[in-house]
């Protein structure tokens, strides 16, 4: 099964980011935007893990006392870069990555020797869109340039989620296989 971790987003977070997907589709861009229900910071992927390894997965999440809190989101970049974009994302705001980025160093820890191994150093962001081709690219680039500072509001993120994806001609179909309560 194909699993990854994830800190989900209220609803008007989500209504916030959705608004800002139409203006990324309205450049004319070639893009395959995340669908609403898939909006979510990913804390640890895991990729393709056995069913014994989720189960690992799930027993060391739950040995974990992570703490939660209100995070602003806000700006918009791109992966690798805003001039050749591939993933265009919504981070968050300087100061609240201090409660996001401990959270994630730690689950990452607790998962060592499961699943994949991480190549990039965390970085706290919801992606919005891949970018499928170079279509428009420059109306693209000039969006992402000009919403650095763009504020999506604020979550609180109140639960850690272990979630299982499977892949299909539609999209991803996400669903939790664990659940556990941030302080």
């Amino acid at each position: 099964m194909r699993l990854f971790v994830a800190l989900e987003l209220p609803g008007q977070v989500l209504d916030a980011l959705t608004r800002f997907q139409a203006s990324l589709a309205a450049t004319g861009s070639d893009l395959k935007l995340v669908e609403r229900e898939n909006l979510h910071f990913t804390v640890k992927f895991l990729g393709e893990v056995t069913e014994a390894e989720a189960d690992e997965a799930k027993s060391r999440l739950a040995g974990l006392a992570l703490e939660g809190g209100e995070v602003e989101l806000k700006g918009v970049g791109a992966f690798p870069d805003e001039r050749r974009p591939r993933v265009v994302w919504a981070g968050v705001a300087g100061e609240h990555r201090m409660l996001v980025e401990p959270l994630a160093r730690e689950v990452i820890a607790s998962l060592e020797g499961l699943g994949e191994r991480d190549t990039r150093p965390f970085q706290a962001h919801v992606t919005l869109a891949r970018v499928r081709s170079p279509r428009n690219a420059g109306e693209l680039a000039a969006l992402i340039r000009g919403s650095s500072g763009v504020s999506f509001g604020s979550a609180r993120l109140t639960e850690l989620k272990l979630k299982s994806s499977r892949l299909t001609p539609a999209g991803p179909v996400y669903a939790d296989i664990g659940v556990y309560p941030l302080r």
